[in-house]
């Protein structure tokens, strides 16, 4: 897909204000964006148009009226499925980590809810946060995708093809932290943390987040799942299936864990496909 700089430009506008409900000024919209104020000035006044954003008496931007068409036609096709908020808490509180339910596109992956519970959500992770489809992002349902999509998946990390063939025959993806990788994934965590208050880094934001999931996702082996040993746990997932059968979510915990038993592993496993069991075939919310 071929980028287009004025369009990243409004998105960034649109992201950032929706991330700052007392509003921005000209100038803080530019310094955040990395934008001069000619060009920040010039987005926010074709924004201000069609009523995406207003410009108050104070002079500053929030989202305006004209994004609720918007908004609505969005709830009208991406819902949740019924009664997740309900399953997020409760998975969470069983787990005592982040849980995160996320649609499965062609090419990325949109967190649509996230329960931090009392453990933390990986950084960088909220609702509405994007994620271009690679390993191992959607690893929960690729194994269902069409021969296309996986080979598309699997051209970013060939060595996973068994991986797929392991979570369509048990139903789960369990990944595990680089053995040396733990000090570096705290400096990353704090990186992307400080990425997610300047929009304008989304490239570098980007490319941080590929760096995490390369040292913080290597594949499991249900082998090596029930082995009697600890090991270190970073994330587990599960696909949810529409009314249909057909595996459109994921639906992901985050133990972030250097050494997890293999009685507790089980609890894991089974927590998060009891909650995934509960949320598959129900019905959009309304």
């Amino acid at each position: 897909m071929v980028a287009s700089p004025p369009t990243d430009r409004v998105v960034a506008v649109v992201e950032l204000l929706a991330a700052a409900p007392r509003g921005l000024s000209v100038s803080e919209v530019a310094a955040r964006l990395d934008q001069n104020r000619s060009t920040a000035t010039a987005v926010l006044g074709a924004l201000e148009r069609p009523g995406w954003v207003q410009r108050g008496a104070d002079r500053r931007y929030v989202l305006g009226p004209g994004l609720l068409a918007v908004a609505d036609a969005v709830r009208g096709r991406v819902r949740l499925p019924e009664g997740a908020a309900e399953v997020l808490a409760e998975l969470a509180t069983r787990v005592g980590c982040g849980v995160a339910l996320s649609l499965v596109g062609v090419d990325q992956v949109v967190f649509l809810a996230v329960e931090p519970g009392p453990g933390r959500v990986p950084a960088g992770i909220a609702v509405g946060t994007r994620l271009p489809l690679r390993p191992p992002a959607g690893a929960a349902v690729l194994p269902w995708r069409p021969a296309a999509e996986r080979a598309a998946w699997l051209a970013h990390a060939p060595e996973l093809a068994s991986t797929l063939d392991t979570i369509r025959a048990h139903g789960v993806a369990a990944w595990r932290p680089r053995g040396d990788s733990v000090a570096l994934l705290e400096i990353l965590r704090d990186v992307v943390g400080l990425l997610d208050e300047h929009p304008g880094r989304a490239g570098l934001r980007t490319r941080v987040l590929d760096q995490l999931a390369l040292i913080s996702a290597h594949a499991y082996t249900e082998a090596e799942l029930t082995a009697d040993r600890a090991l270190p746990l970073s994330y587990l997932a599960a696909p949810i299936r529409d009314a249909r059968g057909t595996p459109t979510h994921e639906l992901q915990i985050g133990p972030l864990r250097a050494a997890v038993g293999r009685v507790e592993r089980r609890e894991y496993i089974d927590a998060l496909r009891a909650a995934a069991d509960r949320l598959s075939g129900a019905p959009p919310v309304a």
